[in-house]
């Protein structure tokens, strides 16, 4: 494919590796001013993990707005709008906001009930035992194998279409510089880098929308892409759509695509270790605001990406000189690709593959940290050495970066060589982990959860929607392929079956076995202690087995009854609440803040905005079109305030002391 791409495979090698490692070198040269100028040390376990718990809210929204904006949010947000019309990129954004911000009211428990937490699966430890820990550890790492692929895959297939480099060699050498910095500097790094990434993408974004909109001599405003939609409904109408037209809410695919996207989204952000970690490492004052605002400013990525650049792809389908896509080309998500190379040349594929370079080194990057999280906290520390010192800790999380950046780019080579894409996974995701949306949410919010629910909820659940998604293929599409199990319905018998038979498992068996948990176990849990060896058994003061709905299961418990039952609870602060700094009633005005804000938000981008817009027979017309695209450019002003100046703002003491003593200049 060299011949047919706009740039020079060489490109693609210069970016891959002499960008990824220069910005590597750049990041690890912030790390050691951190570490020289500040009080915060990468090679302290809960610095490198949780950030030393003590992030602000414009760092966090970053973050979150970073690590949730993958290859996959700028490429799918384009092609649903590309297939299915303004509604696409709409419900894609959907999909992910509402996810990010009910992680505004969860995060509030998880610093109420569990501020000592590292991972999920350790909570699940205290309240379940060893079958709740594996069941949770399993739903991590799945969707973090899943994420990992469709970020390199993502990216991969952009860098080859842009450059025409290898496909394996992309996939392979991209985790290259973003192991290397994150293993320097651990989950604050992280966020640094989440926040210089994102500045960048924003800004690139920004201005694809001003020359699409008022710089292009092909499009250039609105009103012209209005006319080049209503042309090409009449050659290519979208099927389920109201008269066929991509600028209706009336959509069938859309309605599907909706609860799909609902809930592939609320099981990624439910299993993924990457937004736990984010919310331990957020500071308790700041926790649910910044998943808030995050939730909120992350809306404006995938609603303009699919606004200018996958609508812009479909107008100017009908153009005679514009490259065609083929079914191909869709599944990989390249529409927004060729947009920007036909309308702006090379200076348009230039910043196309900085941008999804950007997207997906920051987002591999959260996932590479979060993994590593799981695999030495809840696999090292907890099966191998429960005596991990702080410095053991960080030595098998960094081992394990090394590790993860080698799998994930051999599963997304597998992925590829069998023709999964972009889509495809996109439609997994849901399939794989939306089982674990009820039971590992309600283990921090819901003490009557049982062990019986926790486990039959994710593990089972997975299981059962494995099961119909398969059996919907075979019975609808009369056959089990790669093409049929990524089929809309198919897909959406998969995603439901998921989400609601995780909830009835969990929700079911825990009202008939109540568990009446006691929280003073988790907030009682030990860490690793940083001057010394952790306690005998990663974070426990009582022994799970001795829950109420866990009878049963003592002797297969003993092992985990005599580690926690060997620390003397009555040697270990009463007051966890005090001892961590935290102000419960605080918190709990918050959680409750949230949820009601929560509610608000969810009510008006899910019904008050589509309902009227889908249930009525309308069309946009060309003023509203033009509103409409007004909206996406305020929003993505929006975020640009809230995800790089409050970070600076919020930073400006700390940034002047450390830029003192760069210079050497004393207080």
């Amino acid at each position: 494919m060299p011949s047919a791409s706009p740039l020079p495979e060489a490109a693609g090698y210069a970016v891959v590796l002499g960008l990824g490692l220069a910005f590597a070198l750049f990041m690890n040269g912030v790390t050691w001013i951190q570490k020289t100028f500040s009080k915060y040390s990468p090679n302290s376990a809960s610095e490198f993990s949780a950030a030393s718990r003590s992030l602000k809210t414009g760092l966090v929204v970053a973050g979150i707005v970073s690590s949730w904006t993958w290859s996959l949010t700028l490429l799918q947000s384009a092609t649903q709008s590309y297939v299915m019309g303004v509604s696409g990129g709409y419900w894609y954004a959907v999909g992910g906001t509402m996810q990010i911000a009910i992680f505004s009211v969860i995060a509030s428990k998880v610093k109420i009930n569990a501020n000592r937490a590292t991972t999920f699966p350790e909570v699940a430890y205290i309240r379940f035992g060893t079958a709740g820990h594996l069941a949770f550890l399993w739903c991590g790492l799945v969707c973090n194998a899943i994420v990992s692929s469709c970020i390199l895959i993502g990216g991969g297939s952009v860098v080859t279409a842009l450059t025409g480099m290898n496909q394996y060699a992309s996939l392979f050498l991209i985790p290259v510089g973003v192991a290397f910095y994150v293993a320097v500097g651990g989950l604050r790094a992280t966020f640094i880098c989440d926040a210089t990434h994102t500045f960048a993408l924003l800004l690139i974004l920004i201005g694809f929308g001003f020359v699409i909109f008022a710089g292009s001599n092909v499009v250039g405003s609105p009103n012209k892409l209005y006319e080049l939609l209503v042309d090409a409904a009449k050659i290519w109408p979208v099927d389920g759509n109201l008269h066929g037209s991509y600028l209706t809410f009336r959509s069938q695919q859309g309605v599907i695509f909706a609860a799909v996207s609902i809930i592939n989204g609320f099981g990624l952000v439910t299993c993924d270790q990457g937004y736990w970690s984010r919310a331990i490492a957020s500071n308790p004052s700041s926790t649910a605001r910044a998943y808030f605002l995050g939730g909120i400013a992350w809306f404006s990525i995938p609603f303009s990406c699919g606004t200018m650049l996958g609508l812009t792809a479909r107008g100017l389908s009908t153009l005679p000189d514009f490259p065609v896509l083929s079914t191909a080309d869709v599944g990989a998500g390249l529409a927004g690709v060729r947009v920007v190379t036909y309308l702006m040349g090379t200076a348009g594929s230039v910043l196309m593959l900085l941008l999804i370079f950007l997207s997906l080194t920051s987002a591999l990057s959260a996932e590479l940290i979060a993994t590593s999280t799981l695999l030495s906290y809840d696999v090292y520390r907890h099966y191998f050495n429960p005596k991990a010192t702080s410095k053991q800790i960080v030595t098998a999380s960094r081992y394990f970066i090394a590790f993860w950046s080698v799998f994930s780019a051999a599963l997304a080579s597998v992925f590829y060589t069998v023709g999964i894409n972009l889509s495809w996974l996109f439609y997994f995701l849901g399939v794989a982990t939306a089982s674990g949306v009820f039971p590992i949410g309600l283990t921090f919010i819901w003490k009557d959860l049982s062990k019986a629910g926790a486990v039959a909820g994710s593990i089972g659940g997975m299981s059962i929607s494995i099961f119909v998604w398969l059996v919907t293929a075979k019975l609808y599409m009369g056959e089990i392929t790669v093409d049929t199990l990524s089929n809309r319905w198919v897909s959406f018998a998969g995603n439901t079956a998921a989400i609601v038979s995780g909830g009835v498992l969990s929700v079911g068996l825990s009202l008939w076995r109540p568990a009446n948990f006691d929280w003073d176990k988790t907030k009682l849990m030990e860490g690793v202690k940083e001057d010394g060896p952790a306690p005998p058994h990663p974070a426990f003061v009582s022994s799970p087995s001795l829950n109420s709905d866990e009878k049963g299961d003592e002797k297969s418990d003993e092992k985990d009854r005599a580690a926690a039952e060997a620390i003397e609870v009555s040697s270990l602060p009463q007051d966890a609440a005090a001892i961590d700094g935290l102000d419960i009633p605080a918190l709990t005005r918050t959680f409750k803040k949230y949820t009601i804000l929560f509610a608000v938000l969810a009510s008006i981008i899910t019904f008050i905005i589509p309902a009227p817009l889908g249930g009525a027979p309308y069309i946009f017309s060309p003023k509203f079109f033009t509103a409409f695209v007004a909206v996406m450019f305020i929003w993505l002003f929006f975020a640009f305030s809230v995800v790089v100046i409050l970070p600076v703002f919020e930073s400006r003491h700390t940034l002047f002391r450390i830029g003192r003593g760069v210079l050497g200049i004393k207080a």
